[in-house]
């Protein structure tokens, strides 16, 4: 996993990051996204994707574990979100209103392809014990941050629009 280390210190600092930001847009408007209906649900999902980021690059930077481990770890933790996020968007996405609805679910099935690709790398991984299966992860990661960007912009500023 050494070769590995630079890259997931890299996402831990940059996801803590992005959880602050997403953490202040909830704050800013957090009346309004209350009124808004389920939006506290969208708000809720791309924390946890973000850290379920927290979690797979904190588990993969524990020193002596076994690489399997690590992948069961990563595995188990995307599944918890992908369950979580399954029931958050079963919550809100029906009372979105129709002009929103498109882009909802181009936003949900992106969440879902970020959580899937961490989680599908951590069970390779765990299955198998090469390597070169979290080479799949990265993608989800990247992939997260784009996720929880939206997510915090729309908290921030479409919520006022």
């Amino acid at each position: 996993m050494g070769s590995w280390n630079a890259f997931f210190t890299g996402q831990l600092t940059a996801a803590s990051a992005f959880a602050g930001l997403l953490f202040v847009s909830l704050s800013v408007n957090q009346a309004r996204i209350l009124e808004a209906g389920r939006l506290a649900d969208r708000g809720l999902e791309a924390l946890m994707i973000l850290l379920l980021v927290v979690v797979a690059a904190s588990v993969a930077l524990i020193p002596g574990q076994p690489v399997r481990l690590v992948g069961g770890e990563i595995g188990g933790a995307g599944l918890f979100t992908l369950c979580v996020g399954l029931r958050l968007q079963s919550l809100y996405m029906p009372p979105t209103e129709a002009r929103y609805r498109r882009r909802a679910a181009r936003l949900t099935w992106m969440n879902r392809a970020a959580v899937g690709a961490i989680g599908s790398g951590g069970l390779l991984l765990a299955a198998t014990g090469d390597l070169r299966s979290l080479y799949i992860v990265p993608p989800g990661m990247l992939l997260s941050f784009l996720c929880a960007g939206i997510s915090a912009w729309i908290m921030l500023i479409e919520i006022n629009r």
